[in-house]
């Protein structure tokens, strides 16, 4: 019997090509989309869980409030927390260690490495992440030693063995390379090439050897102790809130230190100072949801469209129940023709996901080849969805067959009460509802690229400050002769030294601000840029009262420049009002010499915050800015001596500000290209059930269709008759995804401080695009079967 159902499956796929086509098509297209996205969201989920003990490995966060306000909301903390965690041997705490980034110049012989991903770090951090040396050792704690990535060292050493090899660093800073570690993932939130000790500042005096507990600007991470919760952890670090932070309750303050887990670091918490690239929770949980819809409408598609064939072998299932099939045999029938169909799918889908995965990857701007993925659960839950799959389609599929009544000489073909048209519903409610979040948010993207920032990024050019002048005591003198000869360049007309740059978050905040006349501080804390007297005019900011600095730096280094929304933070009434007055940040008061007008110095997944400006040349190495008129890189080409001129030892690597404030919304981007993608092959399944079924339907009803062109119905009265039978499902269809569509969008776009409106018009527009498929799809199959010979359609009925 199992040969029998297996050749009359093949003879009858054979005799119905285009619709067996239809389905393996669909079936493979729906595979190629589902494993592009399980492969992305393994990506993002598995983001951190590559190290040893991940689970019991945590960053120690830090909140400051009063007087119920948060104050601070950093991913930071003090550097006396790690000293005072190391003398106090928490019991919970098995190992601790802290980092600090920097972009670091290093230069072996005469060659130089400009903007190299380096993290310096102190304490038992190797131990807390449980790094594995290639080769040599990790001695993190013995001052002016490193360790380096293995690609890192074949790009500088080639073939040479780097252990010994001393790198210079910055202005001279000499580091002996005493180990080689495994390059690590693209999905780890630590991504660096170097890792070099926090002991070689203590040594050059940077850093004290015993650090304080007031600023928050080291990243600490703990191993919590087997046996221990993360919960114990935390109340036994808050203990030592109370007993060494001793500054805040002087402020009426109140610091709460909490523990994230390393495999949550991954996804945004708005907090200041995140380390690596983050994404959106709701992003990830969209893409699942996109995931589990492909799978249902694919499914869906195919149980339409098998249905449908197993509709026309309704009287072959009869002759199968007369011979003494049971209903256990129709069963095996519908199994294997689901097997054979979902193989050849398989097949198929696999191998256009080849051939389109490093096209996939890099529409997506995500390194998945270089991640570290689980790999053997994503295939796990692949086989199982689709073993689960084809059983499941299969049932459904042989529900006409175990309909049949072998007493009936012929067997009712008409689709009434199937419901194979509720599935095309479903699929074009899917449709409808992917539409209508695509367009919105493709819409967000555009409002907050085109959203005026109230600061012009357009034709400016950054370049990584000058990493090898650091310590050079003459270099912001230095950068005016740089810049003021650049300037007089055609084509250039500004520039400036910053600290920070647009779309990069404000590295340093101060939250002990107030005025000298008050003894309360302010609730919130500010951030704090350095800039110079060139800032304004390059990123054209607005004075709206006082006045920009002046050179030379000496004369304005006790004042500062603020914000219209820091002048009313500081309760003045009018920036007029704030000029000249004092303000008192850390036991120092300066002079407010200028305000100027609000502007969004990170995109707009934030409000804009007040910030304030002193006139310092910025402290590392910072960015240094240009704006420029005319060809850019017949500009470039000019610069390019200038800079050698003056920074012979560093790399002139660039970037522009408008393209770097873009990659903020990555995330979104991302979203917005896979929704559209995936729009397009939902519109397309779905159309392709409709057409099969549309086909199917004038098939089933062609006596009818006879009867009524005999009694004069013309083409079109016929047309109507197939479009309206399916319209009904689909106008259901269409008012249920609305106000579903709705709801999640607008749940999306509250994560957003400045958000898109959900307009009108997408929901008129999707509508009319669903409609006019449907007609277009309905039309091409019902105009076959309305301009039919009546005669031909009853001769064999």
């Amino acid at each position: 019997m199992n040969l029998i159902n297996i050749r009359s499956t093949f003879n009858h796929l054979k005799k119905n090509k285009f619709h067996s086509l239809l389905n393996v098509f669909g079936l493979a297209v729906g595979l190629l989309f589902f494993l592009h996205i399980v492969l992305y969201i393994g990506y993002e989920k598995g983001f951190d869980s590559f190290w040893p003990d991940h689970d019991r490995i945590y960053r120690v966060n830090y909140d400051i409030y009063q007087s119920g306000e948060r104050v601070l909301h950093s991913t930071k903390t003090p550097r006396g927390l790690f000293q005072a965690i190391q003398e106090e041997k928490l019991p919970e705490i098995e190992h601790v260690g802290i980092g600090y980034i920097e972009q670091v110049l290093v230069k072996y012989e005469d060659r130089y490495f400009s903007d190299q991903p380096d993290l310096w770090v102190e304490g038992d951090f190797a131990e807390v992440f449980g790094f594995e040396m290639i080769r040599g050792i990790a001695t993190l704690n013995r001052p002016n030693t490193c360790v380096i990535s293995a690609s890192k060292a074949k790009e500088i050493f080639g073939n040479e063995d780097p252990i010994g090899k001393v790198l210079i660093v910055n202005e001279g800073m000499r580091h002996e390379i005493t180990g080689i570690f495994e390059d690590l993932p693209a999905n780890s939130h630590i991504h660096f090439h170097y890792f070099m000790p926090i002991r070689t500042w203590v040594g050059m005096g940077v850093v004290p050897n015993r650090d304080g507990y007031q600023g928050a600007a080291w990243w600490t991470y703990i191993k919590v102790n087997k046996g221990f919760t993360a919960e114990q952890a935390q109340e036994s670090l808050n203990a030592l809130v109370d007993k060494y932070f001793t500054h805040l309750p002087q402020q009426d303050r109140e610091g709460i230190l909490s523990l994230q887990s390393l495999t949550d670091i991954h996804y945004s918490t708005q907090r200041d100072g995140e380390l690596g690239v983050s994404t959106r929770k709701s992003t990830v949980d969209a893409l699942i949801l996109i995931a589990v819809l492909i799978l249902l409408v694919v499914w869906m598609n195919y149980v339409n469209l098998s249905t449908a064939l197993s509709r026309k072998r309704l009287n072959v299932f009869a002759t199968f129940r007369k011979l003494g099939a049971g209903k256990g045999s129709l069963i095996k029938m519908a199994i294997i023709e689901s097997t054979i169909i979902n193989l050849a799918a398989i097949i198929l889908g696999v191998l256009l996901f080849y051939i389109t995965r490093n096209a996939f990857d890099r529409m997506m701007d995500v390194p998945i080849e270089n991640s570290a993925i689980n790999y053997g659960v994503i295939v796990m839950l692949i086989a199982t969805l689709i073993i689960a799959g084809i059983f499941i389609t299969s049932l459904i599929s042989a529900i006409p067959m175990l309909k049949v009544n072998p007493a009936l000489q012929q067997q009712k073909k008409i689709m009434k009460n199937s419901g194979s048209q509720w599935l095309v519903a479903l699929q074009f409610f899917t449709s409808v509802f992917l539409v209508i979040s695509s367009i919105t948010v493709t819409k967000q993207i555009r409002f907050m690229q085109n959203a005026q920032l109230g600061i012009d990024l357009e034709q400016v050019i950054v370049f990584n400050g000058a990493a090898s002048t650091h310590s050079d005591p003459l270099r912001r003198e230095n950068f005016i002769m740089f810049r003021d000869e650049a300037a007089s360049m055609p084509g250039i007309l500004s520039g400036t030294a910053s600290m920070n740059v647009p779309g990069q978050p404000v590295r340093y905040r101060n939250s002990n601000i107030s005025l000298p006349e008050q003894q309360s501080i302010l609730t919130r804390q500010v951030p704090l840029s350095q800039i110079d007297d060139g800032y304004i005019d390059t990123y054209g900011l607005k004075i709206l009262a006082g006045r920009n600095f002046e050179q030379p730096f000496r004369n304005d280094s006790a004042n500062v420049i603020i914000s219209e929304s820091t002048a009313r933070l500081l309760e003045f009434n009018s920036p007029d009002e704030a000029v000249n007055r004092q303000i008192r940040m850390d036991n120092r008061v300066y002079t407010i010499k200028g305000v100027v007008n609000d502007f969004h110095h990170e995109g707009l997944k934030k409000p804009a915050e007040p910030i304030i400006f002193s006139h310092l040349h910025p402290y590392e190495f910072g960015f240094y800015s240009f704006r420029l008129q005319g060809n850019v890189q017949q500009i470039l080409t000019q610069l390019k001596p200038v800079w050698d001129k003056h920074y012979p030892n560093d790399p002139m690597d660039y970037f522009f500000s408008d393209e770097y404030f873009s990659l903020q919304y990555n995330d979104e981007q991302r979203l917005s290209k896979i929704l559209t993608a995936f729009t397009l092959f939902a519109i397309l399944v779905a159309s392709l059930g409709l057409f099969g079924l549309v086909s199917f339907f004038a098939q089933q009803r062609t006596k009818e269709i006879g009867i009524r062109k005999v009694n004069g119905a013309t083409v079109s009265d016929i047309m109507f008759l197939v479009f309206s039978f399916f319209m009904r499902y689909e106008i259901a269809a269409f008012l249920l995804a609305c106000p579903l569509a709705w709801y999640f969008l607008n749940r999306w776009l509250q994560g957003f401080a400045y958000q898109t409106t959900i307009s009108w018009w997408v929901f008129v527009l999707t509508g009319a695009v669903a409609m006019l498929i449907s007609i277009v799809s309905v039309i091409s199959q019902s105009h076959k079967a309305a301009t039919r010979n009546p005669v031909e359609s009853l001769r064999y009925e």
